[in-house]
């Protein structure tokens, strides 16, 4: 049975899951979150003011149902599709990022990488000033002074 053929009071008894199981497999092919949930809340005639709360509530249930799988860059896909031997993680990298956000998350990895060579150099310099602390020559110096006050007052 497909979307088409359900009667609205059909439609409006069934829950959000169901209805986007049903839209995925009649589509036979992944879908972005947003527009299918889109089309679910226009189904379902979902109230604007529940929109956010009944979002959320699918998404979760998508997480937990067994049916579905997150295929990356917040497409959702049936488990049925792939192959047994595929784990989620796999498929999590199906749809990927556009490469203008790749090359952003390497500039700052290439960023971050640099801020860690700065603070382990640092970190070096702290433990070399820490072998001379106890010759410090201002205390030398300080006690020096006191003495020759010493020797002026007398």
């Amino acid at each position: 049975m497909t979307i088409k053929e359900l009667s609205n009071d059909e439609i409006l008894e069934m829950s959000a899951v169901e209805i986007s199981y049903m839209m995925l497999k009649d589509k036979n092919n992944p879908a972005e979150f947003h527009t299918f949930f889109n089309d679910v809340a226009d189904l379902k005639k979902i109230p604007k003011s529940q929109l956010d709360d009944r979002r959320t509530k699918l998404f979760t249930t998508l997480n937990i149902d067994g049916r579905f799988v997150h295929l990356g860059n917040n497409h959702w896909g049936l488990k049925e599709w792939y192959p047994v031997d595929k784990s989620d993680e796999d498929l999590s990298n199906t749809f990927q990022a556009p490469e203008e956000e790749v090359e952003e998350d390497r500039e700052f990895e290439d960023i971050e990488d640099e801020l860690d060579e700065i603070a382990n150099e640092d970190d070096h310099d702290e433990d070399s000033d820490e072998e001379f602390d106890e010759y410090d020559d201002d205390d030398d110096q300080e006690s020096d002074e006191e003495d020759d006050e010493e020797d002026n007052e007398s």
